[in-house]
């Protein structure tokens, strides 16, 4: 995973309480989703518990990132990239071995898709891994980390031989169509004003590893002008304890404790209770 920039821990310390120090897609993404629950993470701070599915996403992000090092290393020292790509994955088996089907397996896979379709090995390689990306002409300022931004010329999904591609790994399915466009594009937009200024973005894109779908993000006006109008309303606020609830199945989809949002005790939210919208939970 990247580590923190001194920037993060700068502008930490010169924001007053009950302010947003910068802008991210995971405080996008959380407020999109329930404002309510973009309160409680981002402005009163609270953390919720590692699960199953952090432990597998942190571990399958590291594998990836520590791959792509490898990769680079490997051919600064050689020259070549190695015909067994399985080679470049990190060296501590125990930081992917639960993770071989599907993630990493397809993973693999669809680096030696990109290495077939590069022309060179120098098209193959990474142009950055986790790079950190800033657009200071907003205020707050926005920022995000990249998973890794490979040559155009190097990714079969996208007809453009120049300029790059920014990849964003998702360990979860492959969301069905009619929820791309609050959700996968609207991260690909982001990533898109972060790195426009810096780099050629021929496309942004996401590859969900469970399925071996890369998704490509379709750029439009109308979308990135959702996400100026999100960041407002997070931001322009003079009442910051009544950001509303988005009452929603994600706040209880099922009778289990283990099936709710992880702020559901403390949420004044009644989805799945007598009287409240949707299902009722006994």
């Amino acid at each position: 995973m990247p580590e923190q920039s001194d920037v993060l821990a700068e502008l930490r310390d010169e924001t007053e309480d009950g302010e947003l120090p910068y802008i991210s897609k995971s405080r996008i993404t959380t407020y999109k989703t329930c404002p309510r629950k973009f309160y409680l993470t981002y402005i009163k701070g609270l953390r919720t518990p590692d699960t199953y599915y952090t432990k597998r996403g942190r571990q399958v992000h590291e594998a990836y990132e520590r791959y792509y090092e490898n990769v680079l290393e490997h051919y600064e020292a050689t020259g070549e990239i190695p015909e067994d790509l399985t080679e470049m994955l990190p060296s501590d088996v125990s930081l992917w071995a639960d993770w071989i089907e599907l993630y990493i397996s397809n993973f693999i896979l669809f680096e030696q898709d990109r290495l077939a379709e590069a022309a060179t090995p120098e098209e193959y390689l990474p142009v950055a891994v986790e790079a950190e990306g800033w657009d200071w002409e907003q205020s707050p300022p926005w920022m995000g980390y990249a998973d890794v931004i490979v040559n155009a010329s190097s990714v079969p999904q996208v007809d453009r031989d120049s300029g790059v591609v920014i990849v964003d790994f998702k360990t979860g399915k492959t969301p069905d169509p009619k929820y791309r466009d609050d959700g996968i594009f609207l991260e690909g937009e982001y990533y898109a004003v972060l790195f426009e200024e810096q780099l050629d973005v021929a496309a942004v894109a996401g590859y969900f590893p469970m399925n071996d779908d890369f998704v490509v993000s379709p750029l439009d006006s109308e979308r990135r002008e959702r996400i100026y109008q999100y960041v407002e309303e997070m931001t322009a606020s003079d009442d910051l304890e009544n950001f509303p609830i988005k009452e929603q199945p994600l706040c209880k989809w099922k009778p289990d404790d283990d099936c709710q949002c992880d702020f559901y005790s403390i949420c004044p939210s009644t989805w799945g209770q007598p009287g409240g919208p949707g299902p009722t939970y006994s």
